[in-house]
């Protein structure tokens, strides 16, 4: 993000990792950042802002948004470094079931057909019964297309005694996290953190809701009073006593608490709607990156829906598949901005995903290989989410993945597009600006259309259709002025703004790969784990392989980033994510496709050779490096479905056999840090007991002598050789 005075929105409640520490953010002003770390007794130090965001863009250091807000705190205290995104497929079902029953129920109760009343529970059952079932069946229909739910009875309705422990449970933090099981968190995975304190400051917290409008003071001695009466029982039954807390930890709860809310309790709604309510055009959002619009439409032009390549002037043209591509875009309301599209043949949950990862990802480099004349500087943290009813955005695993990435989420009605206006203005643009000038373009309606013959005129394939909407969107759409910002551009705005609130930057790209990646599954071995004919390691891998031995572990795929991976390593008390690097130098920054384009032509040329010797893996990396810079641009923004299918296309067919690493035989051991020993690296090849020279020691062999044992070879290593032991 490059700008004159860059300014970052962070705030105390935030925190800063560095290295692995935390750091508590003690002042920031606009000239630096004051932080020290959570734990010791080492002095603060001061970094100014364009400091710190060179920083967090190396890697080195990474944000955590609200670390230190009650919600997260609570969420730490329920479920350690669980994710809601690595519990159960019926886990998260329930939780979100559940969390539906509390929605529904506040919608009832603001229109007033509802109160918390047990005489009349049997009164408000059925209404608020079918509103739950027919958002459920809303979001099973979109989830399953074709998919018919009429007659089906979903789930047996909850009692009042239920709902109401869920919604008192729910409420305060509106977090899913809390209807998960706590059982699940037992062991290594539990964090050792005192909860009791903060359930007595939340429950005292409701008396500063009251008319009398006490003062943070009199909460603070309410809360220590309940303390100590706590520790008197503690006390006779052995147990340790609760530490008081201070007064600043009850005005930074205070703080957290909805504004209107305290407002509405203390002085009156009348007065919480004169000064916090919305008027006129609604609520005006002036924070950038604070509420994230995102949609799927399905663009008006039909399209080759084919491979690029393919001669469109030979006459069997008219037998080509076309069709209609969809488009999915992120969209920030504050600034006008386009952050983020992706296209693709229909909306899917994995798509939705890489459109929201390509809004946190900085894409100046990508708008240059495509030709554009200014920048794409719009890309940052996201605040809150809001969607419609599409298929992509119901699914269970975007909204985990939203919940892990600390991001807002809602979903607005079906059916009421002005509750959506700016970024269905966004596909109007385009419809009124681009699409005339485009051949094969469909119309609104028969008469308008004519006689014009849309499929014969189809001449565009996904390559061209995306280089269209990129330049569009950051040549034109961002330096047109808007109506809705004064007559100012997007990117006049979008300026403004970060120079006036800050900006938010994106968590490391470890972070968004860990929830975001292209999901696969893989076996560990001496070897680390191979994925995609390359061997990937680290220290942390090498010890949870000593102790636990072989293991099936998912793993999570950068699709433009071949240089490392993301491993969840279950077992153990570093049980979590794990970033493992490639042992092969240099590919950091290569995407899948050209490493697949390359590694095949190369097998293609050397089809009469018995191997790959090191020296051809050498230039195969470099070769890679210098491939077409606009058909990496495209690849970006094409159909993340595409590249799951081509991941696992590629794994039989040009990753068959190839293990790409050090080899402990050839190459030093390396040194873990701190100067200790590290274990070897160990490869699973077969021995050539010719040893060539190094530079020369093939590391594939496609060809054996007929005497041989047959081997097997995948990125799973699932077989052994009949005869010889097993390297692993």
């Amino acid at each position: 993000m490059k700008h004159e005075a860059i300014r970052l929105g962070v705030t105390p409640c935030d925190a800063i990792v560095a290295n692995g520490d935390i750091q508590v953010i003690t002042k920031a002003t606009d000239l630096f950042i004051e932080m020290k770390p959570l734990r010791g007794d080492a002095g603060p130090i001061s970094l100014t802002h364009a400091e710190l965001s060179e920083l967090i863009n190396s890697g080195q250091f990474s944000v955590q948004y609200g670390y230190f807000e009650s919600r997260q705190v609570a969420r730490r205290a329920m479920a350690g470094r669980a994710l809601m995104s690595r519990i159960s497929t019926k886990a998260q079902l329930d939780a979100f079931w559940k969390e539906c029953w509390c929605t529904t129920f506040l919608e009832l109760e603001d229109e007033g057909k509802s109160n918390r009343s047990a005489n009349r529970w049997a009164e408000f059952l059925p209404e608020l019964e079918h509103r739950v079932t027919e958002k459920l069946k809303q979001g099973l229909k979109a989830a399953t297309a074709g998919a018919s739910f009429d007659s089906i009875e979903l789930r047996r309705a909850p009692g009042r005694t239920s709902v109401m422990a869920w919604l008192k449970e729910w409420e305060p933090s509106k977090d899913p996290m809390v209807f998960v099981k706590k059982s699940i968190f037992n062991g290594s995975n539990a964090r050792r953190i005192d909860a009791e304190r903060e359930a007595i400051i939340q429950g005292t917290l409701e008396s500063y809701l009251h008319p009398n409008q006490l003062l943070p003071g009199h909460i603070h001695d309410d809360v220590n009073a309940e303390i100590r009466r706590r520790n008197s029982v503690r006390i006779a039954s052995g147990d340790l006593p609760l530490e008081e807390v201070s007064k600043s930890t009850i005005e930074r709860r205070i703080k957290d608490i909805d504004k209107f809310e305290v407002l509405a309790a203390r002085k009156g709604l009348a007065v919480a709607k004169n000064k916090l309510g919305a008027h006129g055009g609604g609520l005006k959002l002036d924070v950038p990156l604070h509420r994230i619009e995102m949609d799927e439409w399905e663009i008006d032009l039909i399209a080759l829906l084919n491979k690029s390549g393919y001669d469109i002037s030979q006459d069997n043209v008219r037998d080509l598949e076309t069709g209609r591509y969809w488009v999915c875009v992120a969209f920030d309301t504050a600034s006008r901005s386009i952050l983020g599209l992706k296209l693709s043949r229909s909306p899917t949950s994995e798509d939705a995903k890489a459109v929201l990862w390509m809004a946190m990802r900085d894409k100046a480099e990508l708008a240059r290989q495509l030709g554009c004349e200014t920048d794409w500087k719009q890309y940052g943290h996201i605040g809150h989410v809001v969607v419609d009813n599409g298929p992509a955005f119901v699914n269970t695993e975007f909204k985990a993945a939203l919940s892990d990435l600390c991001i807002d989420y809602s979903v607005l009605p079906a059916g009421v597009p002005k509750l959506r206006g700016r970024i269905e203005r966004v596909f109007r643009s385009i419809i009124t600006l681009l699409i005339p000038h485009l051949t094969g373009r469909t119309f609104s309606n028969p008469l308008e259309r004519g006689d014009y013959p849309s499929q014969k005129y189809a001449v565009h394939t996904a390559e061209s259709i995306v280089e269209l909407l990129v330049r569009f969107t950051v040549d034109v759409y961002h330096n047109r002025k808007h109506r809705g910002l004064e007559y100012a551009t997007p990117n006049i705005v979008w300026d403004r703004l970060i120079k006036e609130f800050g900006w938010s930057p994106p968590m490391n790209n470890h972070t968004l790969r860990h929830i975001l990646g292209i999901a696969i599954t893989r076996d560990t071995g001496r070897h680390g784990v191979l994925v995609n004919g390359v061997n990937y390691h680290s220290e942390r891998l090498a010890k949870h392989f000593q102790k636990f031995g072989k293991q099936h572990v998912d793993i999570r795929i950068d699709p433009e980033d071949m240089g490392q991976i993301s491993v969840w390593l279950e077992r153990g008390k570093d049980s979590g994510w794990s970033t493992l690097k490639s042992q092969i130098d240099g590919l950091e920054g290569v995407s899948f496709a050209a490493w697949e384009r390359t590694v095949f032509e190369l097998r293609q040329n050397n089809r009469n050779a018995a191997a790959l010797t090191q020296d051809v893996i050498d230039r195969a990396i470099k070769r890679i490096k210098e491939i077409d810079a606009n058909q990496c641009a495209l690849r970006q923004l094409g159909s993340i479905g595409d590249t799951h299918e081509q991941i696992k296309r590629a794994q039989k067919e040009t990753f068959w056999g190839l293990s790409l690493g050090r080899d402990p035989e050839l190459l030093p051991v390396p040194q873990a840090e701190h100067g200790s020993d590290a274990p070897g690296l160990l490869s699973n090849e077969i021995k050539n007991d010719l040893a060539p020279a190094a530079s020369a020691r093939p590391v594939l062999r496609d060809e054996r002598a007929p005497t041989t044992v047959l081997w097997s070879f995948s990125d799973d290593r699932n077989e052994v050789p009949a005869e010889d032991e097993s390297d692993d």
